[in-house]
């Protein structure tokens, strides 16, 4: 990997792209012409140190996520055995075995006339049946 040299102006340009300004605002505030900015932003430099940057902000994000995963986990298991709201039972159930064997590429949308919760219990063992096919649960 190579060492990333930036001048202090293209810091501070980096750091207002991260921030979500506007190129003629970073322009302005680092006293450079809008096509200057544009000319480092081609740089792979430039180009490095942004992606640099933006995959920390990202792998701190996760972290921040990381520490707590397993109260999350929990809270949607909670969800995908409460029967009192089928709806959300059905999609926190959906998004656990989404986690586990990956996106089907197929959803089922329930739609309603009413405001029952009322789920079409022949479409939901039509999808387990799919699943059962296609080896994912037994």
């Amino acid at each position: 990997m190579f060492s990333v040299v930036l001048n202090e102006k293209q810091e501070k340009m980096i750091s207002m792209i991260i921030q979500g300004e506007t190129i003629a605002a970073i322009a302005r505030s680092v006293n450079v012409t809008r096509s200057t900015i544009y000319s480092w932003l081609n740089k792979d430099n430039i180009k490095a140190e942004l992606n640099r940057r933006r995959q920390d902000i990202v792998n701190e994000g996760n972290n921040y996520i990381l520490k707590d995963v397993k109260s999350y986990i929990d809270k949607i298991k909670e969800l995908a055995k409460d029967k009192s709201d089928k709806r959300t039972c059905l999609a926190a159930n959906q998004y656990l075995l989404n986690r586990v064997y990956g996106n089907t590429t197929s959803v089922a949308e329930i739609y309603s006339d009413d405001d029952s919760d009322n789920v079409d219990e022949n479409e939901l063992a039509e999808q387990l049946a799919r699943f059962k096919r296609m080896g994912k649960i037994k």
